[in-house]
């Protein structure tokens, strides 16, 4: 009886070791890594800045840009009302939606991200950190000024240490990377991982 416990210990750990997440628990993680932080940077860029559950920007004394982006048992799912309530009393006129633009340059392009992957609460929480690398003497006023002026922002490095769980993966996934955020010639956004390791495995770009 002793033997056939240890044997069926023995498989359970050996199971445990090579469980891989599938390609779906992969492009999902990634999803909310990418429009969790996308989120993040609208919600700091906007006037005043807004508070997402379980999301937290961190700062250098004298620097108007986060240096890191750590998350919490941060669940994207909650992130959709916090935008949408800045779009409420706005009016559609062309100077309100100007005005908006204003206060918050990148607020639509993330609701674009949350509406469009349809994050609902419970989908993906997220537990790590990013650090951020804006660019060299890139400031808080000059960032601002080309999203309002050019609809675009100088690449913006990211590396990221976190774990994804909740109702759209099968298993937490782990993501290590090095990754780009910047926009395309056509004005759209884009994430481009640089290096990558999912669950310790090092993944090809």
């Amino acid at each position: 009886m002793k033997r056939m416990i240890v044997l069926l210990w023995t498989l359970a750990l050996c199971h445990g070791g090579f469980a891989k997440p599938t390609a779906n628990d992969v492009t999902v993680a990634l999803a909310a890594i990418t429009d969790s932080t996308i989120c993040a940077v609208a919600a700091f860029l906007n006037t005043p800045s807004l508070e997402l559950p379980g999301s937290e920007v961190h700062f250098r004394d004298q620097e108007s840009l986060p240096y890191a982006l750590t998350f919490s048992n941060s669940d994207i799912g909650t992130y959709l009302p916090v935008f949408l309530k800045t779009k409420e009393g706005n009016g559609t006129n062309f100077f309100a939606s100007l005005l908006q633009s204003a206060k918050g340059p990148l607020n639509d392009i993330a609701l674009q991200y949350l509406t469009v992957h349809d994050w609902q609460v419970g989908h993906a929480i997220l537990t790590g950190a990013a650090v951020t690398y804006f660019g060299e003497g890139v400031t808080l006023n000059s960032m601002m000024s080309s999203v309002i002026m050019n609809g675009g922002f100088s690449p913006i490095a990211v590396a990221a240490d976190v774990t994804v769980s909740g109702k759209r993966v099968s298993e937490s996934v782990r993501v290590e990377g090095i990754f780009l955020i910047q926009t395309d010639e056509d004005g759209y956004f884009e994430v481009k991982p640089l290096e990558l390791k999912i669950n310790g495995e090092t993944r090809g770009v």
